[in-house]
């Protein structure tokens, strides 16, 4: 390409040969032309500017083949600036970038002064930015996105350890800890990333090798947290750039992890351990080489009492006193204490002996049987049951050590509350007996088969005419034989069958009745689990319906334990059975407490006089006098009395003496079944006694 304004720009640089300056700004890769400042007209131009200006051609107005000569102007839409511009020399060198159309172009203006320093020419260099912009745009780009990123980010100098870049989540998380710094937020580019650290030699070790990334840890910094975590920045070529570590303050965060834990390991309302720790810990202790503990289970005695009769409310607070009571017998690292769940607790004794758990069970039994006093002035009494397990002695893992703690728990109870019982091997046979009991028990219900009604007439001293009979329910087990009710009533009282047990009794003693030609009434023991429960009421109906048996020919009879539930109504649910038309007996009167006070509380229409009483009264002055005086308060209250027991004929002379108005014993007649099934009775115990004279296979279960 020819280029014929080169003479003038070589002419006044006269310290290059001319024909080296031209071959070098011709072969230069970038774009350079000369302006003339006297006219503003280009006077040469290189091959490659040339070439720059094809490629924004549809951006310009003219040839760029006819660049030269042609008015600086043409590149700008002020031409008035970019001629003050390059009018005054102290403004120069200058740098620009113009876009033309979808191209950008980078331009640089340098003076060129003549051999006498005057600036009458500026050289122009031209160059494409198009991708520059593009990349710059980009970071620009993520850059905001950076900036707008919900979390703190920073990056590291690897050498110097100095911060780099914040973005502005950094600045603003930063100036809610400010206080906590030593360097203002806004003062941290270029300070030393130690700052956070008490131990910054470890993390600048951590930071400068990048093999050890990405990390994260969690910095306590005051009483802030702030979790970091710090990854490594790679150029293109992979070589390591720096670390970039991005952080967030997390004291709540940490708080509400604590209180999770909290709530996962621990008792919300007395903060001891609960059930999950302390199985945790049970087993943990049992791995240990030789592990020896004491496990001790404790049940409250009347908890169930205080907390439905004052709220739960009240109970909660008691359960919290309680846990205080406890913790204050069980100081030490070796001990353990935990609230399994309700009013059950449990004691891990590690290290500890038969005899070091069972003084310990004492003392409890002892501590909590002293009245607790609740901030509203109440003062509440209960006791506590305790059963003892202890390792390696009744066990080596937990399931067994917790099953047998359980089981002494139970033997404790059935002990009469308010003690504790250490685990012996008969508790388990026992418990194992009453468990299959319970489960013949269930399926005897289920199927109909076994259970029987036997009844035992009740006569009127004056007339000995039998004016009610008392079902009294028996059941015959396929192996054992004839279960006395003292054995699997309890058992269906504890599992929950009382309630279909006595439904069962009460449709057929009912039923029965119907078929009695001297329609003398029927009574049926209610059990104190029937009372309170809403449900005695509906099946009492449900049982006068289906069999048509008049109201008035049903007595039921309920003991004066039954009546001591204050916290249920038992009173109410009496009264409406009454209502029905039903008779209310009371049974066993003057073995419970409050004998008068219930009769005041209650229109019984029978008051039956315990048989201990009776069976005595013949030899003990005082017993005759209990029955004379019951006989006599009935007489005044217009109340039919029955003396229970009437063995002999002394007895019923001397009842008869005292005013008693009927009689019940195996004098008169003892309980038998109703004819039906007298047959099928026999036919079991036939097959019972057969069974027993056959061999017995080892391992078979009764």
């Amino acid at each position: 390409m020819s280029c014929p304004h080169l003479d003038p720009v070589t002419a006044d640089l006269g310290v290059i040969e001319p024909l080296s300056f031209a071959r070098m700004i011709e072969t230069l890769p970038i774009g350079a032309m000369t302006c003339d400042l006297r006219t503003f007209t280009i006077d040469y131009a290189n091959a490659c500017s040339i070439q720059l200006l094809h490629t924004i051609r549809d951006s310009l107005d003219f040839d760029p083949e006819q660049i030269v000569g042609t008015c600086i102007d043409v590149f700008h839409r002020q031409p008035g600036y970019q001629r003050g511009l390059l009018a005054n020399p102290d403004a120069l060198p200058h740098k620009a970038r113009i876009r033309f159309g979808d191209e950008w172009l980078d331009l640089h203006i340098h003076p060129l002064p003549d051999s006498q320093g005057r600036v009458v020419r500026a050289l122009l260099v031209w160059a494409i930015a198009t991708a520059e912009v593009a990349k710059e745009n980009e970071e620009y780009k993520l850059l905001r996105m950076i900036d707008d990123m919900p979390v703190a980010v920073m990056t590291v100098d690897p050498a110097s350890f100095a911060i780099t870049y914040m973005n502005e989540t950094s600045k603003r998380t930063l100036s809610q800890i400010e206080n906590l710094l030593p360097v203002r937020p806004d003062a941290l580019l270029g300070q030393s990333i130690d700052i956070f650290h008490r131990h910054p030699e470890h993390q600048r070790r951590l930071l400068a090798d990048p093999r050890n990334l990405p990390h994260r840890a969690r910095i306590k910094l005051g009483p802030e947290v702030l979790d970091l975590q710090v990854s490594a920045v790679t150029g293109t070529s992979g070589d390591y750039i720096g670390p970039m570590l991005t952080w967030s303050v997390i004291t709540q965060q940490v708080a509400a992890e604590a209180r999770i834990q909290q709530l996962a390991h621990y008792d919300t309302l007395t903060a001891l351990a609960n059930r999950t720790t302390f199985r945790e810990h049970l087993e943990a202790v049992l791995h240990r080489p030789q592990s020896c503990l004491g496990l001790l289970f404790i049940d409250l005695d009347g908890f169930k009492l205080v907390n439905d009769a004052n709220g739960h409310l009240v109970g909660d607070a008691l359960l919290k006193r309680v846990a205080e009571r406890l913790l204050g017998h069980c100081r030490g690292p070796d001990v353990t204490v935990a609230r399994l769940g309700g009013d059950e607790f449990a004691i891990l004794i590690q290290g500890g002996d038969t005899g070091t758990a069972t003084a310990l069970a004492e003392a409890l039994v002892e501590a909590l049987v002293t009245p607790f006093q609740i901030e509203d002035g109440r003062r509440l009494q209960i006791g506590a049951s305790i059963g003892i397990a202890v390792a390696p002695l009744h066990g080596t893992d937990s399931e067994t050590l917790l099953s047998r703690a359980d089981i002494a728990l139970y033997a404790a109870k059935a002990a009469g509350k308010n003690t504790s019982r250490v685990f012996q091997t008969e508790m388990e046979q026992r418990m194992t007996q009453r468990v299959r009991l319970e489960a013949k028990l269930r399926q005897a219900l289920e199927e109909k088969e076994g259970l029987f009604l036997f009844y035992q007439p009740i006569t009127d001293i004056a007339t000995g005419r039998v004016t009610a009979r008392e079902g009294l329910i028996r059941w015959h087990h396929p192996a054992r034989g004839w279960i006395s009710p003292g054995d699997f009533i309890p058992i269906a009282e504890e599992s929950g069958l009382i309630d279909g047990l006595g439904t069962w009794v009460l449709q057929r003693a009912c039923t029965d009745a119907m078929t009695w030609e001297d329609g003398a009434r029927v009574a049926v023991n209610v059990s104190p689990r029937q009372l309170g429960t809403g449900r005695l009421h509906q099946a009492v109906l449900a049982a006068l319906v289906a069999s048509g048996l008049p109201p008035q020919r049903l007595e039921l009879e309920v003991t004066e334990s039954a009546l001591l539930c204050d916290h249920v109504d038992c009173l109410g649910e009496l009264r409406r059975v009454r209502d029905l038309g039903v008779r209310i007996a009371l049974d066993d009167f003057g073995t419970g407490f409050s004998s008068l006070a219930h009769l005041r509380a209650f229109p019984f229409d029978k008051i039956k006089i315990d048989g201990s009483f009776v069976r005595d009264a013949t030899s003990r002055p005082d017993c005759a006098a209990i029955v004379g005086v019951v006989a006599d308060l009935g007489r005044r209250l217009g109340v039919t009395t029955v003396a229970e027991g009437v063995e002999t004929e002394a007895h019923l002379a001397l009842v008869t003496a005292e005013g008693c108005s009927e009689v019940q014993g195996y004098l008169l007649g003892r309980p038998a079944p109703r004819p039906r099934d007298v047959e099928v009775i026999e036919d079991l115990e036939a097959g019972a006694i057969r069974r027993r004279a056959e061999p017995r296979v080892e391992g078979e279960a009764a």
